[in-house]
């Protein structure tokens, strides 16, 4: 999803590398330099100073595996920039938030909610949630930076509706008949829920061209147990070994299918690895099934 934004859309040109062994020492700093100026000249009619920026972005860097110059050009700035202003109580980043990520907020809410009154209720649990903070920080200081803001905006604001309408807050119980009988009934997957109905097309896609990136025998040893549903031990007699081998084939070709369909995923939506875990255990959940879908119909791979 593209929004119109009062802001430049360009992300900071990637600074020349120096070879292998030669980097300069002060490359990360050249690199956070960069990355400050750029992201704050995304939003010029937002007042952050550098300095608490820059702090920002360091303390996020020190919870990344590594603090390098490639971890400061993975970050989406000047997502972050707006994120930090609305975390210290900026009133003018709040108003930008909100106007900008409109779609999102509107879009959640909408499944949650029927009547107008039941709509203006949520935003402002979503509004005190993100911005207020009381026993602990304001909920826009979780984001990193490691992911659009739109996505990591989507899975907070379920998952706020989804509590505070278990613990019977402020989410209306009149909630939308039509959205419910579409999602599980338990809490926990109704998440999955939103999570498959907002990312069909990139699942199927990405199973897709993970399946497609399977060896022969990764794909026959699915087909045998999942399309075919042999036992252990008539995959191993079709396939001349073992029992345990045969075990351990099919559950390498498994993993392999998850952690492929992870890696298209990744790079297709450019989500943080919160909400891309969230979507993985859908994908599990749902594997079986795919892999009879997509493999049922040819029997020609040896």
């Amino acid at each position: 999803m593209k929004f119109e934004r009062e802001r430049a859309d360009a992300a900071p040109p990637p600074l020349a590398e120096a070879a292998p062994g030669q980097r300069a020492p002060d490359d990360l700093e050249r690199r956070l330099d960069e990355f400050v100026r750029t992201s704050r000249a995304a939003w010029p009619t937002l007042t952050l100073d550098e300095a608490p920026f820059r702090q920002a972005v360091l303390a996020h860097l020190d919870a990344a595996p590594a603090r390098t110059a490639e971890a400061i050009a993975a970050l989406h700035g000047p997502d972050l920039y707006l994120a930090t202003a609305c975390a210290r109580g900026d009133s003018a980043a709040i108003a930008a938030f909100e106007r900008h990520l409109a779609p999102v907020i509107g879009a959640v809410v909408a499944r949650f909610a029927r009547s107008a009154e039941q709509r203006d209720e949520l935003r402002q649990l979503l509004r005190e949630h993100l911005f207020v903070g009381r026993a602990r920080p304001a909920r826009i200081a979780d984001y990193a930076g490691r992911g659009f803001l739109e996505n990591w905006l989507r899975v907070t604001a379920v998952r706020a509706f989804l509590n505070a309408r278990r613990g019977d807050a402020a989410v209306p119980t009149a909630v939308d008949a039509d959205t419910l009988a579409a999602l599980p009934d338990r809490t926990a997957d109704l998440e999955l829920g939103f999570l498959k109905a907002h990312y069909r097309a990139a699942f199927r896609s990405a199973f897709a061209a993970a399946v497609a990136s399977l060896g022969a025998g990764e794909r026959l040893v699915l087909r045998l147990a999942m399309v075919r549903a042999m036992s252990v031990d008539q995959v191993g007699a079709v396939l001349g070994v073992h029992r345990a081998t045969a075990a351990r084939r099919i559950g390498r070709a498994r993993d392999a299918l998850l952690r492929r369909t992870r890696d298209v995923l990744a790079a297709a939506l450019a989500i943080d690895d919160e909400e891309l875990t969230s979507i993985i255990r859908l994908v599990d959940s749902q594997l079986d099934a795919s892999i009879s879908r997509l493999l049922g119909g040819s029997e020609s791979d040896g």
